[in-house]
């Protein structure tokens, strides 16, 4: 069998057997981390003169520092996780343990997004530089309120083929400096070219709906709307990383080291 196989198959095992608090923590963390990821990305991309192509590439840059704050800092992120099937090739028992893993990893990274977004809400920080940050934020969960299921579908498998991509690269990094190397090429590439990551949604749709107060629009944003994106999205982001990732990468290290 592999190495490479075996170096998969233990970073699975130790996702896997996390206790329960350890888990859900870790996974509010992760939300938390990759709001302020959400954060960045937001005021880079407020009306600064740049064109959409660099302004999107650099909100790309700037919004690697999430998966960054995950990786180096041991969170749970439920679009990562999502590698955590390739276990489940060699033994479909690993099936339930899985399921149960993503159930709390995203209850506690939607539980982390929704935390940010309330403390940068009391912080007044939506107000920042003359409103344009809430205007931006509304624009945002706009667009992405406004895509049909399929759009979003698809954009939630690409987004998750690349973010499991950067992970898989972390899983084969020998030390924190190469995963900082790794990490930034696929999560920009993801970013700039507009595809849906069900985490950062987390926190950008209930920012938002409650940008809206702080911005003079009609109040056509409502939380029921939220389930509408996140529920084709996460379906894409599964899609996109046990099937273009982890299937994938079982049958070339996997099945060839057997």
């Amino acid at each position: 069998m592999g190495t490479e196989h075996v170096t998969f198959i233990q970073w699975c095992n130790g996702k896997t057997h996390k206790g329960f608090l350890s888990l859900f923590f870790g996974s509010i963390l992760a939300g938390a981390y990759i709001g302020f990821a959400s954060q960045l990305f937001t005021l880079l991309t407020t009306s600064s003169g740049l064109s959409y192509g660099l302004s999107q590439i650099l909100g790309g840059l700037v919004f690697s520092v999430g998966l960054i704050f995950v990786v180096l800092g041991k969170a749970d992120l439920f679009t990562g996780n999502c590698l955590l099937s390739y276990s489940c090739y060699d033994s479909t028992s690993s099936w339930f343990f899985i399921l149960k893993n993503w159930v709390i990893v995203y209850i506690g990274n939607f539980f982390g997004a929704l935390l940010l977004v309330g403390l940068y809400h009391t912080s007044g920080l939506f107000a920042s530089g003359q409103g344009v940050v809430a205007e931006r934020a509304y624009a945002i969960a706009s667009a992405k309120m406004s895509l049909a299921f399929f759009p979003a579908l698809s954009r939630g498998i690409l987004c998750n083929w690349l973010v499991c991509l950067a992970v898989f690269f972390c899983i084969y990094s020998e030390n924190n400096l190469t995963k900082l190397i790794v990490i930034p090429a696929p999560i920009l590439t993801f970013v700039a070219l507009g595809y849906e990551h069900s985490v950062a949604n987390m926190y950008f749709l209930p920012a938002g709906i409650i940008a809206q107060g702080y911005v003079s629009v009609e109040k056509l944003l409502s939380w029921e709307q939220i389930f509408r994106n996140l529920l084709p999205v996460t379906l894409g982001n599964i899609i996109g990383g046990v099937v273009f990732v982890s299937l994938f990468y079982w049958i070339i290290q996997g099945k060839s080291a057997n």
